[in-house]
């Protein structure tokens, strides 16, 4: 007896989310009988020969479903791929020591959570920083596994984070992508955690300074200013020349008016927090009055007397 060729499936593959109704066809070139093997509306042969037999279920709620078309006597039989989806009930994100600051340089745990999904086998998880602007920047990106389990799991995935004192104020979060191939749905669907707001800990650094040395004329008033940037806000503490008046104590700027030349020398601030401190020294010198004031003065006085006289 010479049998006909063995049906064909379509679609070849069906991916279809957990609830959703389904269907596929079984075709054949010459009538036969035929029926669908399945947890879910399977039939048994056809009572007649026929070309094709449809499958069809309302609600697919079988992981582990594999429809399967047979012919008469069991001699050819084709399986319908079919993937059952489920979008996770909530992506989580976290890290160690949280809500504690991070501290510039040290390593932390971040963690995403992603809870009651399938299959954990077409996820991929991806980490995210979002700096104060608002632009995205991806850490992370971790490919699918190898898992082949299709009912509902969880999944953990880790990084490993270095702060520095620029992700101060940034956000960090993760997203999951459910990638099932171009038979699921377009675009893949992406589910994203809450952001978390970072707070990162850092020593001062001095940013703004009028260089290391500089000049004033005897009698201006010197203004030195030493603000440093740093997390938490630092302290500021001066050592002057002895003879220099101290009355700015804990402050980023020092002001000195009626500079005498006794003032000249160094000036040092130090900015201070407890993660480290930060150090700048001016060289201050203290000049007499110009030749050109100097003249002046004596032209005033000068003419002072010329008026006395007259």
């Amino acid at each position: 007896m010479e049998y006909a060729e063995c049906p064909v499936v379509s679609p070849a593959r069906l991916v279809v989310k957990y609830g959703d109704p389904a269907s596929a066809k079984c075709t054949s070139d010459t009538p036969v009988e035929m029926g669908w093997e399945t947890t879910q509306g399977g039939t048994g042969l056809t009572d007649k020969e026929v070309k094709f037999l449809n499958w069809r279920v309302d609600s697919v709620t079988d992981w582990t479903n594999n429809p399967k078309c047979f012919t008469e006597g069991g001699q050819c039989a084709k399986q319908l791929d079919i993937t059952v989806y489920k979008l996770p009930d909530r992506v989580s994100f976290s890290y160690r020591k949280y809500p504690d600051p991070m501290v510039e340089g040290d390593q932390y745990l971040l963690q995403c959570l992603v809870q009651n999904i399938a299959p954990i086998g077409s996820l991929r998880v991806t980490f995210y920083k979002v700096n104060t602007t608002g632009e995205q920047t991806e850490l992370d990106t971790q490919p699918k596994s190898k898992n082949d389990i299709k009912t509902p799991g969880n999944g953990t995935y880790t990084l490993d984070f270095t702060p520095s004192r620029d992700d101060d104020g940034a956000q960090l979060c993760c997203s999951a992508m459910l990638d099932l191939g171009p038979e699921g749905p377009q675009p893949p669907p992406v589910m994203e955690s809450d952001r978390l707001n970072i707070n990162v800990h850092y020593k001062p650094q001095i940013i703004m300074s009028p260089g290391c040395f500089m000049s004033i004329t005897e009698g201006d008033t010197l203004s030195l200013n030493c603000s440093a940037k740093g997390n938490p806000a630092p302290s500021y503490d001066w050592l002057l020349p002895q003879s220099a008046p101290n009355t700015m104590e804990g402050r980023s700027v020092v002001t000195i008016t009626n500079m005498v030349k006794s003032h000249s020398g160094e000036y040092t601030c130090n900015a201070t927090n407890p993660l480290g401190h930060s150090t700048w020294t001016v060289n201050v010198e203290v000049t007499g009055a110009s030749c050109q004031a100097a003249g002046s003065a004596m032209v005033a006085v000068l003419l002072l007397q010329l008026i006395h006289w007259l």
